[in-house]
């Protein structure tokens, strides 16, 4: 590593001569170092701090910017790209992220150069991608959970399908142990296993092409030699063409079905909405966007306006993408016609370069900053032009003047006019001086006195702003010369508050650039408000950062303690549950996919952006209440075999051969049910201790006050349920495994 004090010393001594030492031991008495102990952190802030305003004080800023470029240049360590190489090696698969664009932008150009502001920006968005990454693996994680539990729910049907889904939930099971996403196949198990839970769920089935077709996996003939009889490993040449007729099926079996449907669209927009943030205002958006919320807020399937809206997304980015083309050509045109020096314009013609590739890298680059860089390049080409107009039009009142003055001022006048404009920045300034002191020495007092007079006033009313930017020892140099009778050159001192301003706007509205993508990141979470203000804070003359970043950190904090929170509640949920975790329900069912997204989530806790947060919050409050619904349960559970004391329930168990069902039952005959009846009607099963069971469950609707559906008991591999069945009670005797199944096919 350079010596950091002796590169920095040697960059400022050309411009501030000896006070370049005095600067640098102002600056390590603030930092509290030696010079051998300064660290590249340390030097730069030295340089956009103390040293800048020194070198502002005898600089244009323009100028003063660029001594600290290039000594920020010099000091910089030699860029490691390993780790940035490593980050793209690992979201370049993610072609989809806008984010990915812009990195891969950033290491190419970093690649051909070290550039410190690059590598920041590189390493910022390197933790936004690890931030969106662990909440993308959230989303994984919670689609893995859904896929298995319902390949447990229609795993009984066999078949080619089946055996489709269960090959897709098993390679998204690898990604996230490996810690990769698998979109394509996830999405794909969703349309399968949604396919199978309808296919599961409906009774009615048929193709366009064929009769009616009956699924039955029991061998026996046909009852009726028309119909056509297939198993689900048949059907594989159908795929595509099953439909479910929603009219031939009760009105309950048609609401769950419709619920499926709502529930995969519902996950389907919320992948959209996270995919496509930027576009949701776009007007052939917003309408549409607005349309299939109300939908699927009423419970309803949204179905093909669904489609048009991923495709009005698709098109407004395209638009949006053609729109940020325009504007870039836009932008280099215009700042190639700036009549100003190439090493004004470098800086933007690169920022231009940088969004030219993220944009064909497929992002979408912010052209915001740009824009604001060419105005501020815009007004400094027209303040160099003022500045010349008014040299010009000091250079002629001037030569006015000097005409009416005696042969004394003569040879001051011949050099006035001989100035060419190129030389009238420099020459003006001690024309002047040399004036002031003629008029002295010739004894015209009270005009030079007159003059003076007026400088001081114009230098009063100039100080506040100047002592604001930094400037203070500009204006103290002007006052001096004017304590010794000598007019100071305001106007340039002008052009210098000028410039100074543009800059210091320039530099709040890029840090406010960087602050709103960290704001972004907080949306949900309080960040809505934060980018208010950024916006508020970009309209003022002289923007402040200084709120905004102390408004993040609060935000920060306030993140930290809700981690803290759910960490907390979610450990005492698992340990709740440890309890709980024999007893069996269709309560137990519906928790135990939460359950395994929130075990996974206590690994990643830490890593979790506020997005991220809010989703383990919602799914944490869902397991919550289920866990109070358990609870309950197990605590009826614990009442009914209190009632039921010395009931034979191994009698009930040790039924012989189950006696033929009733024939209106026949759709219940599914694959593992054993037997079937009706208590009232002389019951598969031994009828004292299922009219025991009974009576506790009809004491236990009384203490509750509500109507319960069917109970279950579980007995090892085996599963005895109790039912409504219209005016009578159900009862079904089955193995494990078909209990889902069944209690669906039965419904409430």
């Amino acid at each position: 590593m350079p010596n950091l004090y002796g590169v920095i010393l040697e960059a400022l001594r050309p411009h501030l001569g000896a006070r370049a030492e005095a600067v640098m031991q102002e600056g390590l008495k603030r930092l509290g170092k030696r010079p051998e102990e300064l660290t590249p952190k340390d030097a730069e802030t030295l340089l956009k701090g103390l040293a800048f305003r020194e070198l502002q004080a005898r600089l244009s800023p323009g100028e003063a910017r660029r001594v600290v470029e290039e000594a920020l240049g010099k000091i910089a360590a030699p860029v490691d790209l390993e780790v940035l190489e490593a980050g793209l090696k690992r979201f370049g698969l993610y072609l989809d992220w806008p984010e990915v664009a812009r990195y891969r932008a950033l290491v190419n150009h970093l690649r051909q150069g070290a550039n410190p502001e690059l590598h920041r920006e590189a390493e910022t968005l390197l933790e936004a991608l690890e931030e969106k990454l662990e909440e993308a693996l959230l989303r994984q994680a919670q689609d893995l959970a859904h896929l298995e539990e319902s390949l447990e729910r229609v795993r009984h049907l066999g078949g080619p399908k089946v055996r489709r889904l269960e090959s897709l939930v098993a390679t998204v099971r690898q990604a996230q142990a490996e810690g990769l996403l698998a979109p394509a196949e996830v999405e794909r198990a969703r349309g399968l296993a949604l396919e199978l839970r309808k296919l599961l769920e409906s009774s009615v089935a048929r193709a366009p092409t064929l009769p009616e077709i009956v699924f039955e996996t029991q061998e026996e003939a046909p009852k009726n030699p028309t119909d056509v009889f297939l198993t689900v490993e048949e059907a594989e040449e159908l795929e595509g063409e099953l439909i479910i007729d929603l009219q031939a099926l009760p009105e309950e079996a048609a609401r769950r079905l419709e619920a499926l449907e709502v529930e995969e669209e519902r996950r389907r927009l919320e992948g959209l909405l996270s995919r496509y943030a930027p576009l949701l205002e776009r007007a052939t958006v917003s309408p549409l966007l607005a349309e299939v919320q109300a939908l699927l807020e009423a419970g309803t399937p949204a179905g093909e306006k669904l489609r048009l809206l991923e495709e009005a997304f698709q098109e407004a980015e395209r638009n949006l993408r053609a729109e940020k083309r325009a504007r870039l050509i836009q932008l280099e045109e215009n700042l190639r016609t700036l009549p100003l020096p190439e090493a004004a314009k470098a800086p933007l013609e690169s920022a231009l370069r940088l969004a030219e590739e993220t944009l064909k890298e497929g992002g979408l680059p912010d052209l915001l900053p740009l824009e604001e860089e060419l105005r501020r390049l815009k007004e400094e080409a027209r303040r160099r032009e003022e500045a010349e107009r008014r040299l010009k039009e000091e250079q002629e009142a001037l030569i006015r003047e000097l005409k009416d003055r005696g042969e004394a001022f003569l040879p001051l006048l011949e050099e006035l006019q001989a100035l060419s404009p190129e030389e009238l920045s420099e020459r003006l300034p001690e024309i002047r001086s040399r004036y002031a002191a003629l008029l002295k020495a010739q004894g015209e007092e009270a005009l030079l006195k007159a003059k003076l007079r007026e400088a001081e006033e114009a230098l009063s009313a100039l100080r506040p702003q100047a002592l604001a930017l930094g400037l203070g020892e500009a204006v103290e140099e002007a006052a001096k010369a004017l304590a010794e009778g000598r007019l100071p050159d305001l106007e340039a001192l002008r052009t210098r508050l000028a410039e100074a301003e543009a800059q210091a706007r320039q530099r709040a509205l890029e840090e406010l650039a960087r602050l709103k993508a960290v704001a972004e990141r907080f949306r949900g979470f309080g960040g809505e408000g934060v980018l208010r203000a950024l916006e508020a804070e970009k309209t003022k003359p002289l923007p402040d950062p200084a709120p905004i970043a102390r408004a993040l950190q609060a935000l920060k904090r306030r993140l930290e303690a809700k981690r803290e929170e759910i960490f907390t509640r979610l450990t005492a949920l698992l340990q709740a549950h440890a309890r709980l975790q024999g007893f069996q329900s269709e309560t137990q069912r519906r928790l135990r996919p939460l359950l395994e997204v929130l075990r996974e989530v206590q690994e990643r806790l830490p890593r979790l952006g506020p997005q991220g947060l809010l989703r383990v919050e919602r799914t944490l409050a869902q397991a919550e209440a289920l866990l109070r619904e358990l609870e309950k349960e197990a605590e009826a559970a614990k009442a009914v075999l209190q009632e039921i004391r010395g009931a034979d329930l191994e009698a009930l168990l040790g039924a012989l051969e189950p006696k033929e069902p009733p024939q209106d039952l026949d759709r219940l005959r599914l694959p593992g049910v054993r037997a079937l009846g009706f208590l009232e009607e002389a019951p598969p099963l031994p009828r004292e201790p299922l009219l025991s069971w009974k009576q506790a469950l009809d004491r236990l609707d009384e203490a509750l006050k509500q109507k319960r559906g069917p109970a279950a008991a579980l007995f090892g591999e085996q599963a005895l349920v109790l039912a409504p069945y219209g005016a009578r009670t159900l009862v079904a005797l089955l193995e494990r495994p078909a209990l889902s199944a069944f209690l669906l096919e039965l419904g409430p």
